[in-house]
């Protein structure tokens, strides 16, 4: 058994929202769960923002049981904030998550970046969660090798690295560049780009973020490397693109969950 012959395919959050990252969702969670769930997910992420305005009763009623064993993104740590920590937290407890994802977007230097970053794995590992560092392309932790030296620089145990094939394939790191840190990967994130990237590098993540197979990247070929690396990590889909957006809920869920499925199965 592998990377290859994994059966759980997590839906991002922004996957099934229906908007551009910075609106609120288009479709209720409650609908994301049931169109996840009838894709052939086996289970949905989670934002903080959702679940700070929503609630833990009506999140975890609105999910049905279906699983949701990340929440995605946790932001605020790098500034010294702990803003939605106490919500995210709680939910992970009511709904037994396994993972939060986080970025870096505040311009902080060592040694206090690791600092504020290992407060943070500690406060989560309180809950059981492991965190995933997720790099990616343009910014200030766009490699794996960056975020492996932040979370060796913090010392965290409960803290791994992301691989969203986008930034990872935009940032032109090849499997000889992921060998170092093939033991750190704690998930995969499964998606596309263009073959000319738009010359706006945050439109293009944002917005051109493909559905696995609507672009170049040879996925199938990438998820064999990783497996030869000994990457052996829960996936998902996380698609960011105004055509997916703008498609039916239904449709947005089946394509993406296939697209998925089809970079597995080659």
């Amino acid at each position: 058994m592998g990377l290859l012959d994994r059966t759980d395919l997590v839906a991002s959050y922004f996957t099934l929202t229906g908007e551009h990252m910075s609106k609120p969702p288009r479709h209720s969670l409650r609908d994301r769960a049931r169109a996840a769930e009838a894709a052939g997910f086996t289970g949905l992420a989670l934002a903080p923002a959702e679940v700070v305005a929503a609630g833990i009763d009506a999140v975890v009623a609105a999910l049905g049981g279906f699983p949701a064993p990340e929440i995605e993104p946790l932001k605020g740590w790098d500034s010294g904030g702990r803003d939605d920590e106490e919500a995210v937290f709680a939910l992970a407890d009511a709904l037994g998550c396994r993972q939060v994802t986080t970025i870096q977007l505040a311009a902080v230097e060592e040694p206090r970046l690791a600092e504020r970053f290992a407060g943070m794995c500690a406060r989560a590992a309180e809950h059981g969660l492991t965190v995933g560092f997720e790099p990616r392309a343009n910014s200030p932790v766009s490699t794996p090798a960056a975020a492996a030296a932040l979370i060796t620089a913090s010392g965290a145990s409960n803290a791994g690295i992301v691989l969203d094939a986008y930034h990872v394939h935009r940032a032109g790191v090849g499997p000889e560049d992921l060998e170092p840190y093939a033991h750190l990967v704690v998930s995969v994130q499964l998606n596309d780009m263009l073959a000319t990237p738009r010359p706006d590098p945050v439109e293009d993540a944002l917005e051109f973020r493909l559905t696995p197979g609507d672009g170049v990247i040879d996925l199938h070929s990438w998820l064999i490397e990783l497996d030869r690396l000994g990457i052996d990590a829960p996936l998902a889909v996380e698609v960011l693109s105004r055509d997916h957006n703008a498609l039916p809920l239904s449709e947005a869920a089946g394509r993406a969950a296939a697209g998925g499925r089809a970079a597995l199965a080659g």
